[in-house]
C-alpha cells in the first residue's frame, strides 16, 4: 500500500528566517472515496449478511454513537478502537468568570484499536506529480 503525495511551498515560519523564504513539504493526496453503499458491498461479499443488512446495522450504529457522544461518553468498539467527544475552551483566571459560552466547538476523536493499530506501518510513500490547469471555470463556486 503506497500514500501518493505532492510536494507543497510553504513560508518558513522558524526563528531567524527571512521574510520571504519557503520550505518544501510533502503532503499526502487521498486517491479516492469509498461511499457507504460501496463499502456495505464489500462488506457484504465477505460476510452472510446482505448489503442492506449492513447497511441497516451502520446506521444504527451512527445512530446510537450520536446519542451517547452527545452526553459525554466514550465508545469503545473492541479491536475496532474508540470514539470520544472533545472540546477546548477560552481561559479565565477567576472561576466565576467561566461560562459555557467559553467553549470552542466540541470535536469528535478516533482512536484506533489493535486491529488497526499497525496499519500506518505498512504503508509507503509515492511521489506523484501534480498537473497545473492554467483553465479557468466559467461555473459559479461558493466560497
Amino acid at each position: 500500500m503506497a500514500l501518493k503525495y505532492h510536494l507543497v511551498r510553504r513560508l518558513d515560519m522558524r526563528k531567524g528566517a527571512q521574510e520571504g523564504d519557503t520550505l518544501l513539504y510533502g503532503q499526502v493526496r487521498s486517491n479516492e472515496r469509498v461511499s457507504l453503499r460501496t463499502l456495505c458491498e464489500l462488506i457484504s461479499g465477505y460476510t452472510s449478511a446482505t448489503a442492506g443488512d449492513v447497511f441497516c446495522v451502520i446506521k444504527g450504529l451512527i445512530f446510537h454513537m450520536k446519542q451517547h457522544l452527545a452526553n459525554g461518553n466514550t465508545i469503545h468498539l473492541g479491536e475496532f478502537g474508540s470514539f470520544r467527544t472533545i472540546a477546548g475552551s477560552k481561559s479565565v483566571k477567576d472561576p466565576a468568570d467561566f461560562h459555557p459560552g467559553m467553549f470552542k466547538r466540541p470535536r469528535i476523536i478516533f482512536t484506533p484499536g489493535t486491529m488497526l493499530r499497525d496499519t500506518p506501518e505498512l504503508l509507503s510513500f509515492r511521489k506523484i506529480e501534480v498537473k497545473k490547469v492554467a483553465e479557468i471555470c466559467d461555473r459559479p463556486h461558493a466560497v
